[in-house]
């Protein structure tokens, strides 16, 4: 009975390491489930964040993950963990400049890129897409 006391608790250890997520690297696992917008070192995050955070019906609906990369951090709606290498290698990935604001499609393409942050253009950008009126149709 001891011993199979340890097996259960080995066992249990064993699934509970595996089912930790693995750091996200780059965007190429998010390609076909999500659509992105990265605001690559915004001049007011705070203000920024207040707009992710006030439109999160239409991010949700629309399946957007958004990510905020400040100079040394990353603030995300992404429920994973990121890599240290994570904010560097999508700016290279993307060849991001300061102050952009970048929408990605589920395709992996750039559907968008400016200077300032306008989320309702955003979701306008995206309704207009083949895809998401795709899903609009299938939704109803």
């Amino acid at each position: 009975m001891r011993y199979l006391k340890y097996l259960l608790l080995l066992v249990f250890s064993v699934f509970s390491n595996a089912s930790e997520s693995i750091p996200l690297n780059d965007l190429s696992s998010l390609r076909w489930e999500n659509r992105l917008i990265i605001l690559n070192k915004p001049t007011d995050t705070e203000h920024v964040l207040s707009l992710m955070n006030n439109s999160l019906e239409g991010i949700n609906d629309r399946h957007i993950v958004w990510f905020i990369l400040k100079e040394s951090e990353a603030l995300t709606n992404y429920s994973g963990r990121l890599s240290e290498s994570f904010m560097s290698n999508v700016r290279q990935q993307y060849q991001l400049k300061n102050n952009t604001v970048t929408l990605i499609g589920k395709d992996g393409g750039i559907k968008s890129q400016g200077s300032t942050i306008d989320v309702k253009a955003l979701l306008s950008i995206i309704d207009a897409m083949y895809m998401r009126q795709r899903e609009a149709q299938l939704k109803n």
